[in-house]
């Protein structure tokens, strides 16, 4: 009997340390909302095809597609979200999401008002629902980026070709460096990922591609050579496992972009809010954070090139 009674006890102990732990979660973060959080009463929960338009009746939501995984941009992202309230005086969320896919349905649905995407995903938004550019990011001095291929730093591979029958790591379905431009090389040489690779895998972030090839998860990987650039300083020692073997030609920079039936006048705001970060010392800072040097004006224009690779590969 006695026996029996420890054992309840410990259980019950057990279930209460799970509950604490269970509490205590990074996912419940301030600020971060799940999808399942957003309630019937926000704009978009019965999507009949329309955006809202008008003055908000909420705070402002900023999302970021995971272009670099939460645990790597958490922190500079929601200082950004203090920064944009700041600047607009008015309060806004900041929102991850898993897919560069669920960020676009968010803003076609009028759930989030501003957002980091990347190219291939601004230029579907652009063309299904009106996406509208904000500025771009500049690095270097130069508002653009490219696709690298890394393998480990002991590989013998010296090309993506040579990379036919080995195990690889895409970023995002989404995403022009870490999905579209390999496909691209991939159909060059008349093949598909199901016959060139031995076998694939989607990291859904960039940073995760680097450490799948410097864990040796994976033989190869395509990721954006910004967010490499900045994981190789942040991170040397990770970096110094991997090397870089070939790079595309350069696209247009990834950009901020906003939903379309944003109040005209809030929308001209953000804008501004985004060309004036790298003037301010909170928007430098921020700017550090995340490898941006500032953000620019762009033109949609830039990204036909994305738009001729996303045709040359059968993407919509």
């Amino acid at each position: 009997m006695g026996n029996s009674r420890s054992k309840v006890t410990l259980l019950l102990v057990l279930l209460l340390i799970v509950l604490l732990l269970s509490g205590c979660s990074k996912t419940d973060r301030e600020g971060i909302i799940k999808l399942n959080d957003l309630r019937s009463d926000y704009p978009g929960a019965s999507y009949n095809g329309s955006p809202p338009t008008g003055e908000l009746k909420r705070p402002l939501r900023l999302a970021a597609a995971p272009v670099i995984s939460p645990e790597e941009g958490y922190q500079a992202y929601t200082e950004l979200a203090r920064y944009l309230e700041e600047y607009l005086e008015s309060p806004v969320e900041f929102i991850t999401r898993q897919t560069y896919a669920e960020v676009n349905l968010l803003m076609n649905s009028g759930d989030i008002d501003i957002a980091f995407v990347c190219t291939y995903a601004y230029v579907k938004g652009q063309r299904d629902f009106s996406m509208e550019l904000v500025a771009a990011s500049e690095v270097g001095g130069q508002a653009k980026y490219a696709s690298y291929i890394i393998v480990p730093k002991s590989s013998p591979v010296q090309d993506f070709a040579g990379l036919k029958g080995r195990r690889f790591a895409f970023s995002d379905p989404m995403s022009m460096s870490g999905r579209l431009v390999p496909l691209y090389y991939i159909q060059q040489m008349g093949e598909r990922p199901e016959t060139f690779f031995q076998s694939y895998i989607f990291t859904y972030s960039h940073d995760k591609s680097i450490r799948a090839v410097a864990d040796g998860i994976v033989d190869g990987a395509a990721v954006d050579s910004l967010v490499y650039e900045a994981f190789a300083k942040k991170h040397p020692e990770i970096a110094a496992k991997v090397k870089i073997i070939q790079s595309s030609d350069d696209f247009a920079s990834p950009p901020v972009v906003v939903r379309p039936g944003l109040e005209p006048a809030l929308k001209a705001k953000v804008r501004e809010a985004f060309l004036q970060m790298d003037k301010k010392e909170t928007g430098r800072k921020i700017l550090n954070e995340l490898g941006i040097e500032r953000f620019i004006p762009i033109n949609d224009e830039a990204y036909n090139p994305v738009r001729e690779i996303a045709r040359k590969v059968g993407y919509p």
